[in-house]
């Protein structure tokens, strides 16, 4: 039988296993953090909202919006604002379809809430400046916030694919992060106690919260192999 482990025992046995894959994979994080540059694109907030809604709820659905060139440029602002109302949803609707997200009609929603909402803030330069003003983490995520479908995870998220200096504490609560609470025998009621438990993790493994976050995002099976062993 497993002995039953505190509190502070999980952290540090994260912690530990975090170290090891961290060093497995060693210069994995440095090559994510190129991504930095992305932040600079017109469109930044654009691409970032439909790279989640790709990705919400299953990660292939990358491949099928943003990864096929012929569906994604069918979907950027500029294509959309040539198109009237009603073509405009016809071509959103048909192109979550074909790219195969997940709840494809529920990602088209969002994805015409969030057109009417970066038209009614000026455009895409405007909605990138708007969102990169904002002072700090809390401001920049309540400003996301109120896209429609970015809740908590994928506003943090969104502004931790480019590494932004504001959420390099941040961890973005998802179904692999989860897993490996789960193997610990965690269960949290609120973001902010689940957030706060791996960044303590992270902490005593010297690493930030991205790092952390990265680590167990692309290597999850490594963490609950490193888990199970105990």
């Amino acid at each position: 039988m497993r002995k039953k482990m505190s509190y502070q025992e999980k952290v540090t046995k994260l912690a530990t296993i975090s170290i090891k894959i961290n060093e497995l994979h060693s210069g994995y994080l440095d090559t994510l953090k190129k991504g930095y540059s992305e932040i600079e694109r017109d469109d930044f907030v654009w691409h970032f909202l439909l790279q989640s809604f790709s990705t919400m709820g299953r990660s292939s659905g990358w491949k099928g919006l943003i990864g096929n060139k012929d569906n994604y440029n069918q979907v950027t602002f500029d294509a959309l604002c040539k198109l009237d109302d009603e073509k405009r949803e016809i071509t959103v609707k048909s192109v979550c379809r074909n790219a195969k997200i997940r709840m494809p009609d529920k990602k088209a929603e969002f994805i015409l809430g969030c057109f009417k909402l970066v038209s009614n803030l000026g455009g895409l330069k405007k909605t990138r400046e708007k969102l990169l003003s904002a002072q700090g983490r809390e401001e920049k995520m309540r400003f996301l916030e109120q896209f429609p479908g970015i809740g908590p995870k994928y506003a943090r998220n969104i502004m931790m694919d480019v590494y932004h200096e504001d959420f390099r504490d941040s961890i973005a609560i998802d179904v692999r992060v989860k897993k490996i609470s789960e193997n610990l025998g965690l269960n949290f009621k609120k973001y902010q106690e689940h957030e706060d438990f791996f960044l303590e993790a992270a902490r005593e493994a010297n690493l930030n919260g991205w790092e952390l976050d990265r680590l167990m995002y692309n290597f999850t099976d490594d963490f609950l192999r490193e888990i199970e062993k105990a």
